[in-house]
């Protein structure tokens, strides 16, 4: 009996330390997305490719977005969200919502702006300091 007792309790601890290595190597710290900086964006149109700047700054927690254009002046984005690595957001323009939708890898990021024209694609790289 005793022996069946030992077997038992060495098992319930082997058991026990497999599944706490399991858990403890599936265990990853999240990358955190930190998109602050200024970054040169590229949208390719029809009519050429637009270029600007676009910073990101956050205060307190919130998040701030101006996009610098020529056809426009600064945009401010509004209702940011942040989900992992990806960044909505919008701005109200002549009457119209136009949708960013990015996806950010490091210093660089790729996304998409609808409008309701249609959607165009967006890249940008965050600016060395």
């Amino acid at each position: 009996m005793k022996h069946s007792k030992l077997l038992k309790s060495n098992f319930s601890l082997g058991l026990i330390f497999f599944i706490a290595t399991i858990l403890l190597t599936s265990m990853q710290t999240a990358t955190v997305l930190n998109p602050v900086g200024i970054w040169d964006y590229e949208v390719p149109t029809e009519q050429g490719t637009l270029e600007g700047e676009m910073t990101i700054t956050k205060d307190d927690g919130k998040y701030d977005i101006s996009i610098e254009t020529t056809a426009y002046g600064t945009l401010e984005l509004a209702e940011i969200k942040i989900s992992g690595n990806d960044l909505t957001a919008n701005v109200e323009l002549e009457g119209a919502t136009i949708e960013f939708e990015f996806e950010f890898d490091g210093d660089s990021m790729e996304g998409t702006v609808s409008t309701p024209d249609g959607k165009l694609e967006i890249t940008a790289k965050r600016r060395k300091e």
